[in-house]
């Protein structure tokens, strides 16, 4: 078993947030995608932004709003949102007083060439 506490890690503010680096983890592996949780304090956003990887958020506490290009959706605890590459987006808090909280897992699709073959 391996372990890694909050302590240990610490975060980094990075687009507009709190974020705690999980994936890869250094010496223990390395899959095929990457993740961090991520801490939106009270009445702050993320900023803008979009990237080549595809990316899910899977919300773990408070509440707020996700923006996805002109698409914006509530969000709760248990929420799930799913971000195809390429797509700008915000994630808001909308509480006075609790962070929301959730986890970014994040990846590259596969190139057509790297696909496995089906038959």
């Amino acid at each position: 078993m391996y372990v890694r506490t909050e302590a240990e890690d610490g975060h980094v503010r990075k687009n507009g947030i709190d974020v705690r680096q999980l994936y890869p983890w250094d010496g223990v592996v390395t899959p095929p995608w990457n993740s961090t949780f991520c801490t939106v304090r009270p009445h702050e956003s993320s900023t803008e932004h979009a990237h080549a990887t595809d990316e899910t958020f899977i919300f773990t506490a408070g509440s707020g709003t996700v923006r996805v290009g002109d698409e914006l959706r509530p969000v709760t605890q248990g929420d799930v949102i799913y971000i195809p590459h390429g797509n700008a987006h915000v994630v808001t808090n909308t509480s006075d007083d609790a962070p929301l909280t959730f986890v970014s897992v994040y990846w590259l699709q596969p190139t057509a060439s790297e696909e496995p073959a089906r038959g």
